[in-house]
């Protein structure tokens, strides 16, 4: 038996890698806390077993990274990695072999596999486990049968399952949340590329989760289960935030950290709220007259784009050019609708067939970039392989080349993307606000839902939940109208899509328009001051020298929140809320508050 360890530079978490008959596993460590026990590692490829039999090779020595970096959007500005490091090689009988990075930052470990040699290999498991310690409890997204209009990570989480919970068909999503004694643990992925695929988790009961490739069946077929790919050849970085709060883990930026940089000048981004008809009135984007009422509150408010979704083609494209112009010369850039598709999805949304094939997009968007359009949004993607994931990418790099920002719809999460291409300002992979026109099991879940989603999908990048919604859809909500409001705040994304119709914004109180014509899209800072998923959340966020607070309850009793004295509103602060006082929330309710401004 031989072991590795590496410890992050404040102690806080460690990981330590052994090799006890051939196989390879990790355990990590937090805050005197066992938090995994001995993990398997190694992947099997076609051919060729890196799982089992192996024999050490050598290691590079403990180094240290102190890295800096900028996000141009996202809930902190300026990033750091601080962590040591090691890579441990290792052969199997043939020679083949198998490197595995593993890093301890102060705020989580994590580790890939990158395979050296040369020719191609396909890989066909990745034996990968998370085993945790202890029981707890876990907050975690059942993975969507393959079918039409999925997998889309839309979903509700599990609130507060216990570890070990036997995976619903087919899988369980990351990112996923779990409690085991005082430590929290977020298991996520970061800096996946073309050449890989996006994982899951099951586990068939026990406190064991076990990475799983997607569904044979994902994006109507196409492509194949089994990423390959042309040697060398580095995988993903398996990440495991962890904090001694689920504060904590909310607030890390070791997602995008471990990202790898922009390769190119993404100065002309313009992060910002977006109007949007199509909530209100699915119909909305074949009507220009709706179209231009979008711009015309965009303008109104301040907001910096408007977004014109599916069927806008049925319009002569002198009209869509004329209504681009328009918004231009008022500030308000337009953003525009595609369907991924291709063979992979049969939604007939249009316009389609535009955005799959590499000389049909290019043609498209060059169109799009002589109109001065702002952006695209791509919708219908369903599938985590190899396949769909090059798509994503393309798409990004090809829209990035043209100064256009994209918008993921039906989509995956983001993995480490929005800091490689600060172009994908943000994605959906959540079950949100639409989710009214659709599921009549929504409005009863969505208080405690919103507060899970801030310690799970929103903490591994933007989330396009397209919230405050003040009216109904076909049902009803059950949170509060402050509740709403405070998810500008409490739920981060470089397009803010407010979803609500035209009519709905104009009619609200004055001081309600005031937070909406103000509230950013982008943060300086990030601050989670209190919460528990499932429960209620209350975040501070900075832009420039303004502070913003966001509370949302969770639950169907009062809540009153407690801020610190810095942030505690005074006299000519603006707050807005629905509780017996200033700093207490309803049932299901909210608080939204600006300091200054």
């Amino acid at each position: 038996m031989a072991d590795w360890a590496v410890t992050s530079p404040s102690g806080d978490t460690a990981a330590e890698v052994r090799l006890v008959g051939g196989r390879l596993t990790y355990a990590v460590a937090a805050f005197g806390q066992q938090v995994l026990a001995a993990s398997r590692l190694g992947v099997q490829l076609a051919g060729a077993d890196l799982a089992d039999s192996l024999d050490f090779q050598e290691s590079t020595d403990v180094e240290t990274v102190d890295a800096s970096y900028e996000m141009l959007h996202g809930k902190q500005r300026q990033g750091r990695l601080h962590a040591n490091r090691r890579t441990l090689t290792f052969r199997n009988p043939d020679g083949q072999a198998i490197d595995l990075e593993l890093l301890a930052a102060d705020d989580g470990v994590a580790y890939r596999y990158h395979l050296p040699g040369e020719g191609r290999a396909t890989l066909t498991r990745e034996v990968t486990e998370f085993a945790f310690a202890a029981d707890g409890q876990a907050w975690i997204q059942p993975t969507q049968v393959a079918g039409t209009h999925q997998p889309a990570y839309e979903n509700l989480y599990a609130n507060g399952v216990p570890i070990g919970h036997a995976a619903p068909v087919p899988s369980w999503n990351m990112p996923a949340l779990f409690q085991t004694g005082p430590v929290w643990a977020l298991v996520a992925e970061s800096d996946l590329d073309e050449g890989y695929v996006g994982g899951h988790l099951d586990t068939s009961g026990g406190r064991t989760y076990r990475y799983t490739l997607p569904q044979a069946a994902e994006g109507n077929g196409v492509g194949a289960r089994e990423p390959t790919s042309t040697l060398p050849w580095t995988l993903p970085w398996r990440v495991i935030v962890l904090g001694d709060t689920a504060t904590a883990v909310a607030e890390s930026n070791l997602v995008h950290a471990l990202a790898r940089p922009p390769q190119a000048d993404f100065a002309w981004i313009r992060p910002g709220r977006v109007s949007w008809s199509w909530w209100s009135e699915h119909d909305s984007p074949r009507q220009l007259d709706r179209l231009r009422d979008s711009v015309d509150l965009a303008a109104e408010l301040g907001w910096e784009h408007t977004l014109v979704d599916a069927n806008w083609d049925v319009h002569d494209e002198r009209d869509v050019r004329a209504l681009v112009g328009s918004a231009a010369e008022r500030g308000v850039g337009v953003f525009l609708w595609y369907n991924s598709g291709g063979p992979h999805n049969t939604v007939t949304e249009q316009p389609r067939d535009r955005m799959h094939d590499p000389a049909t997009r290019a043609a498209e968007l060059d169109k799009l970039a002589a109109w001065g359009v702002a952006g695209i949004k791509v919708d219908f993607f369903h599938s985590d392989k190899q396949a769909g994931i090059g798509l994503y990418l393309d798409i990004a790099r090809d829209a990035a080349a043209r100064r256009l920002m994209v918008n993921f719809h039906g989509s995956t999460v983001p993995r480490g993307w929005p800091r490689t291409w600060p172009n994908v300002m943000t994605m959906e992979g959540v079950a949100g606000a639409e989710q009214y026109a659709f599921r009549s099991d929504y409005p009863e879940a969505a208080a405690w839902h919103n507060t899970v989603l801030a310690f799970t999908r929103n903490v591994v990048g933007p989330m396009d939940y397209t919230p405050v919604t003040f009216g109904d859809q076909q049902f009803p909500h059950r949170t509060t109208d402050a509740h709403e409001l405070a998810l500008a705040v409490v739920f981060e994304s470089g397009l803010q899509h407010f979803a609500d119709s035209a009519a709905s914004y104009r009619a609200q109180p004055d001081d309600v328009r005031e937070f909406l014509r103000t509230v950013p899209a982008s943060w300086d800072e990030t601050r989670f001051l209190a919460g528990h998923p499932g429960e209620y959340v209350v975040v501070a966020r900075r832009h420039r020298d303004t502070w913003w607070v966001g509370a949302i309850n969770g639950a169907d009793a009062a809540r009153r929140v407690d801020l610190p004295p810095e942030l505690r509103p005074g006299a000519g602060d603006l707050v807005i809320t629905d509780g017996a006082d200033g700093l207490t929330m309803a049932p299901r309710g909210g608080l939204a508050i600006r300091l200054g401004g």
